[in-house]
């Protein structure tokens, strides 16, 4: 048995519940941090810690090797995303550089990067630059991958950031922000055409590459992507929901300019109604939430050994049929 004792902040989360799983089946001792001070797993041990706390985070990980950080934050205006993704960063950093930690593995976004365009975006690419013409939450990551980055060049932090896709499974949501704007459960409003495949990737398969990265050599200082096999465009994925479910789920493709300058009116109304918080909608975020860009993997296909699913059916049962309620046997959609 590994006694290793394994930090997971966020470890009730999608990601971080299946992550924890692993690590004990792997033999760790686990120490899930949250809010609550809870899990409905068991066999682990639970504290209350919120990574924007410097103290509670350094109580959090006393005695650990490895930490985890999965954990999510932020609100209605830019200093609370400031307080809890990039603060809470800082605060790792420091806490695990005090502790001799062997490895920070902070969980980021491929909101991070800038994939408005078509191109390969490798493995380590730098976060956008041009941060102030992105939404809050993936400036914010951005920020909070620069700081860890760069205390790893000046004092040798041992951390490894994963950047997950659209991350998908039973539990999850189906009517995921990646594939366009939902105004109902029926009406998906696309980043645009929907006709190029999305970074589409199973939440077991990022729990299975953030278990491989605890012991993978060579992974400090490295930011990598994750996603997955399976080819499937916005339009297409909404089309297997609607035949699956059978209901009228229905894909609307929209030019980014025109839902750009939607918002852009809406946000010349609050300036009229003076509303305080009120950032601009840049154009840049909308062409970054199309996802056109293609992201290779590499690291994590050579250093972690990582195989995602690559089976279509397999992909679609996990992520559409496995969170479908169950029809009653006299339901009329199944004399269709």
């Amino acid at each position: 048995m590994n006694s290793e004792l394994v930090v997971v902040f966020g470890g009730n989360g999608f990601i971080g519940s299946r992550l924890v799983e692993l690590l004990l089946r792997d033999g760790c001792r686990v120490r899930v941090a949250s809010r609550q001070g809870s899990s409905p797993l068991a066999g682990v041990e639970c504290v209350a810690a919120d990574v924007s706390n410097p103290s509670g985070v350094t109580q959090a990980i006393q005695g650990a090797t490895c930490v985890y950080s999965l954990s999510t934050g932020g609100g209605d205006n830019w200093d609370a995303f400031e307080r809890d993704i990039v603060g809470g960063a800082r605060n790792l950093a420091d806490a695990c550089t005090k502790a001799g930690v062997r490895r920070l593995i902070y969980v980021s976004s491929i909101a991070a990067l800038y994939l408005g365009d078509n191109r390969s975006v490798p493995d380590g690419e730098p976060a956008d630059p041009l941060l102030l013409k992105r939404s809050y939450y993936a400036r914010a990551k951005a920020l909070a991958e620069g700081e860890l980055l760069r205390r790893h060049k000046a004092e040798g932090l041992p951390v490894t950031i994963a950047r997950p896709g659209v991350v998908m499974g039973c539990g999850g949501p189906v009517t995921h922000s990646g594939l366009g704007c939902w105004t109902t459960d029926l009406d998906c409003i696309g980043w645009g055409a929907g006709n190029h495949p999305l970074p589409f990737v199973l939440v077991q398969d990022v729990a299975e590459a953030l278990r491989q990265a605890r012991t993978a050599r060579g992974m400090e200082g490295l930011a990598f992507n994750l996603a997955g096999d399976v080819q499937i465009t916005a339009r297409e994925f909404v089309q297997e929901m609607a035949e699956r479910s059978k209901r009228l789920i229905h894909f609307y493709p929209r030019p980014l300019r025109l839902l750009w300058a939607t918002d852009v009116f809406k946000w010349l109304v609050k300036i009229a109604a003076r509303k305080a918080e009120n950032p601009f909608p840049y154009f840049r975020d909308y062409a970054s939430r199309s996802l056109r860009s293609v992201l290779p993997c590499e690291v994590a296909r050579e250093k972690l050994a990582w195989r995602p699913v690559s089976d279509r059916e397999q992909f679609l049962q996990e992520t559409i049929d496995a969170n479908l309620p169950p029809f009653p046997p006299d339901d009329l959609r199944l004399g269709r």
